[in-house]
């Protein structure tokens, strides 16, 4: 009896995007081999502050059967260590066996539909008003996929910041001091990310270098002040890019429209304006 493991590749799906190897990240998923009956076990690990979603498709599997439903669609939870997902069993010990698989996981939930309808606040100081530059589908930069309902608030450098939602911090960068008007100056943008209790996530970008307030792994409430304004990465000149995002059910970044608090208690959506919309927490 042989039982040969064939490949194993990973894409982790985030914001900004990019692609890891399970080697010593964050999330890993690995398999431990039973030697006395060929069958073999497959983990995750998750040493992210939030949930993440995992899909598992078999390319190949020859002479055994998964005990689920494949391909494999699970949620491993926020720090979970050796998190079993399925196991493999061989069909018939005399002939060889052979698997390998293809893994996708992204932050959140995204097989629960949790997203709720709350409101936020936007998300610089209490009384403050800034204008904005770039609202939902703006023509600079928000007409890309990932930033179709961004909103752009001007202000100036050092502005303070304010968590438009509670959550958790689970990035951070602000060591950049870069920043250009073209795409290549992306990765340079200073950001928080913070995740939400319904698994959508917000993204604060363009920081100040050192700009941050807070560290992975804070609990944030609405109207906190996070960091400082800056004028980091792909810009056009000193601003806040706000979004919220999740991913979709095929692991597709989905940014989704979010309703503001006004004074009158009102919600609005917001729209690109020359003096912006006045702040309350």
């Amino acid at each position: 009896m042989r039982t040969t493991f064939i490949l194993l590749l990973f894409t982790f799906i985030s914001f900004p995007f990019c692609a890891q190897n399970s080697k010593n990240e964050p999330f890993e998923v690995y398999n431990i081999r039973n030697e006395d009956d060929g069958s073999t076990v497959i983990y995750a690990t998750n040493t992210y502050l939030c949930e993440e979603s995992v899909s598992i498709d078999f390319n190949t599997l020859k002479n055994m059967v998964a005990d689920v439903e494949l391909p494999f669609k699970g949620v491993v939870p926020a720090g979970a260590k050796d998190f079993q997902l399925l196991t493999l069993t061989i069909k018939d010990a005399t002939k060889e066996s052979q698997f390998g698989f293809i893994t996708k996981f992204c932050h959140g939930n995204i097989y629960e539909d949790k997203h709720d309808s709350t409101i936020y606040i936007i998300p610089y100081q209490a009384g403050e008003q800034h204008p904005i530059g770039q609202a939902y589908g703006g023509t600079f930069s928000h007409y890309l996929k990932g930033s179709t309902h961004a909103i752009d608030f001007n202000m100036e450098e050092g502005t303070p910041i304010c968590a438009a939602r509670g959550g958790i911090v689970i990035f951070v960068k602000d060591d950049s001091n870069k920043h250009g008007k073209t795409i290549e100056f992306q990765d340079y943008g200073n950001y928080i990310t913070i995740y939400h209790e319904d698994g959508t996530m917000a993204n604060y970008f363009h920081l100040q270098k050192s700009g941050s307030k807070v560290k992975v792994g804070d609990k944030v409430t609405a109207g906190q002040v996070i960091a400082l304004s800056g004028n980091t990465g792909w810009s056009s000149g000193p601003h806040l890019h706000f979004q919220v995002f999740s991913f979709t059910k095929n692991m597709d970044f989905k940014s989704i429209p979010t309703l503001f608090l006004q004074e009158d208690g009102k919600t609005i959506t917001l729209e690109k304006s020359e003096t912006g919309y006045k702040s309350v927490h």
